[in-house]
């Protein structure tokens, strides 16, 4: 047996993975146990240096990848005529039913059910899994660090803030500014004794706690530690990880399937929800790195388990797993669904492959344990969503949610029922069935929606799609000339007909790309192309620096949405009455609805949203009730009324531009 020297792209992989889940064990140990940063600090310290310790004594076999051998069992096909014609007959089925069926529920979903199931019965039962070794060349990995390195300069040079990184970076600032508190102990966003956190299972979070670790050892500010340093090391492992997998699933020309996944993404940008929008644009958030780097992780290990059940390989994916539940929660049932399909893709339904996927099944057991301990929990603190009918979205307004309504719906509607037809023989067409089927059939399963939601998804029903890979689908579809070979012409003529489609793709398919200046975000926040810098807005992000610049920290404020969204962002901040809109629904069972109406109220006072009588009672009233320290005051035809309450509550005018003022007392 042949054992080959991993790349060192895959090595580095492997490495953050160990990492990020021990970081993570520590992290759910210290949450359970109350004990705050310094503990976690600590801990850590001790367990890396075990692991290490234990890596070096066992050397070279601590690898999670196997060696490049075919798996036992044999290379049984269907003869190439049958192939064909399934092959035919599946690529018309998935785009007659992209194409007919946008609109109508039932027949989308019976018609990619029946495409992927007739796939399904004659590659994944009647054909043996079909392996062979990726291909090894020194310009193959210099392209794919080109890849890498390319993507580092997108992620630091564009600009998308996200008022999602409210919650996220006050999160490590939380736990920095005051590193012997317990960790998650409860909301930091407010400043109200007593406050449980937004979401319970955020707890299982412990990506912003290692930015607030890094932000506390090194005195960087937690915001440069998310958008500077994290994102660039994550959009680093973005195209390794896609290589780890295509070199499994398109071991020949595994390059061009990296690059054509990251043209992919980039290209379109149309859908708020679209990958692309979680990836580069986004990447130095837990969400995105979860889909990006750890779920391609997960899908790899997964078939290299299948392929050979090693204790490395079983350990690589469990591994991945609990990395993937410490950057999102919703890992806890993504992350195993994501798992357990990409096993199925390499396994047939025999004895064998019975076992192997219950011995792989059970590297899931974390974070599916995680997910039965905060079951009770979140299904409460969810229970106002979740009560009564449910008016859930069908499913084409689902798939619309992530793929837009337009031209890249169909593309990649079409690539989810039909690309398996354009996969060469092997695993990836294998892959290309497999998961696809299994959302299809269980969490996209129109029948099954309200249980979906109910126990795994949340309201957010359209995060279904995160176990579905949809621009690994497209970037195979999209590559599938490649498969001409032999002749040197030949070659030639498939490389250049996949350029022509990925250059097609980008220029005709999207309406626009996730750089586009209309790609704002679903709070129209904006986007720009520039020096590398902070990803927030201007001058909302310097109005909520000035405020809190003006007043005592741990000071309440008010300020418009926009700016009191970043006000918590900062270290030694003050406290916005209102952080922002959508977290204060959760909040009307711990501050009573008067007291978040009147949080809302201000705020949008300040804004110049509410104008009437009711609005100024309740400014006037909250001033002292919620002992306001600074203001933000918006220039609007509401602004000489607020003056004048101001002044009257004892404030004075600090800081005055043609748009804003600040008053402080």
């Amino acid at each position: 047996m042949t054992r080959h020297r991993a790349a060192t792209s895959d090595r580095l992989c492997d490495a953050v993975v160990l990492a990020f889940s021990l970081w993570t064990l520590c992290c759910h140990a210290v949450v359970a146990a109350t004990g705050s940063l310094w503990h976690l600090i600590g801990l850590y310290t001790a367990t890396a240096a075990v692991a290490a310790t234990a890596s070096l004594w066992l050397g070279r076999r601590l690898r999670f990848a196997p060696p490049d051998v075919p798996p036992a069992g044999g290379d049984v096909r269907l003869p190439i005529p049958a192939q064909r014609g399934i092959r035919a007959a599946g690529l018309a089925g998935g785009l007659a039913v992209s194409v007919l069926a946008l609109h109508g529920e039932a027949g989308l979903w019976w018609g990619g059910l029946l495409t992927l199931g007739v796939a399904a019965a004659a590659f994944l039962l009647a054909e043996a899994p079909h392996f062979e070794p990726a291909v090894r060349s020194r310009g193959f990995e210099l392209a794919l660090w080109g890849l890498a390195a390319a993507c580092v300069a997108v992620a630091l040079v564009t600009h998308r803030p996200d008022l999602d990184d409210t919650f996220y970076i006050n999160a490590a600032v939380a736990a920095a500014d005051v590193p012997s508190r317990a960790l998650w102990s409860g909301d930091t966003l407010l400043g109200i004794e007593g406050l449980p956190l937004y979401i319970p299972a955020h707890r299982l979070h412990s990506y912003e706690l290692a930015n607030a670790a890094l932000s506390l050892l090194t005195g960087i500010p937690a915001i440069h530690c998310f958008h500077w340093i994290s994102a660039s090391l994550a959009a680093l492992l973005v195209p390794l990880a896609l290589a780890a997998l295509f070199r499994l699933l398109t071991p020949r020309d595994w390059p061009f399937a990296v690059a054509a996944t990251l043209v992919v993404l980039v290209a379109a940008g149309e859908a708020h929800r679209w990958y692309g929008n979680f990836a580069l644009v986004r990447i130095w958030q837990g969400k995105a790195i979860y889909l990006f780097v750890f779920m391609p992780l997960i899908y790899a290990y997964a078939l290299r388990f299948a392929l050979q059940p090693r204790g490395m390989t079983w350990l690589g994916l469990a591994a991945a797993q609990i990395a993937a539940v410490g950057c999102s929660s919703s890992a806890i049932w993504a992350a195993p669904a994501g798992a357990w399909l990409a096993m199925s893709a390499a396994l047939r339904p025999d004895r064998e492959g019975l076992r192997r996927f219950a011995l792989g099944a059970l590297t899931s057991v974390y974070p599916l344990g995680a997910g039965l301990l905060l079951r009770g929990e979140m299904q409460t603190a969810l229970a106002e969503m979740l009560s009564g009918d449910s008016d859930w979205p069908d499913l084409p307004h689902v798939l619309g949610e992530v793929l837009g309504n337009s031209r890249l719906y169909t593309v990649a509607l079409a690539s989810t029922l039909a690309g398996w037809a354009l996969c060469p023989s092997g695993l990836a067409r294998r892959f290309a069935i497999a998961v696809p089927l299994g959302v299809w059939l269980v969490l996209l399963n129109p029948y099954a929606r309200d249980w979906v939601a109910a126990n795994l998804t949340g309201p957010s029903y359209w995060r279904s799609l995160w176990s579905l890979p949809v621009p690994v689908l497209m970037a195979l579809a999209l590559t599938s000339p490649l498969q001409l070979r032999g002749r040197p012409v030949l070659r030639a003529a498939g490389v250049a007909a996949g350029a022509a489609a990925l250059v097609a793709f980008a220029l005709w398919i999207p309406r626009y790309s996730a750089l586009s200046q209309e790609n704002g975000g679903a709070d129209n926040v904006g986007i720009r192309v520039g020096m590398p810098g902070l990803k927030v807005p201007d001058p909302a992000y310097r109005w909520a620096k000035a405020l809190n610049d003006s007043v005592p920290a741990g000071s309440t404020v008010v300020a418009p949405p926009r700016i009191s969204a970043w006000v918590p962002t900062f270290h030694a901040h003050a406290y916005p009455v209102l952080a922002r809109l959508q977290y204060m629904v959760k909040r009307v069972e711990f501050l009573v609805r008067e007291n978040v109406d009147a949080r809302r109220s201000m705020t949008a006072y300040v804004a110049g949203k509410q104008v009437d009588e009711r609005a100024r009672q309740t400014f006037a009233w909250g001033l002292d009730a919620f002992d306001v320290k600074g203001v933000c005051l918006r220039n609007s035809k509401a602004a000489p009324e607020a003056r004048r309450l101001l002044e009257s509550a004892g404030f004075s005018r600090k800081l005055s531009a043609t748009s804003y003022e600040i008053w402080v007392r």
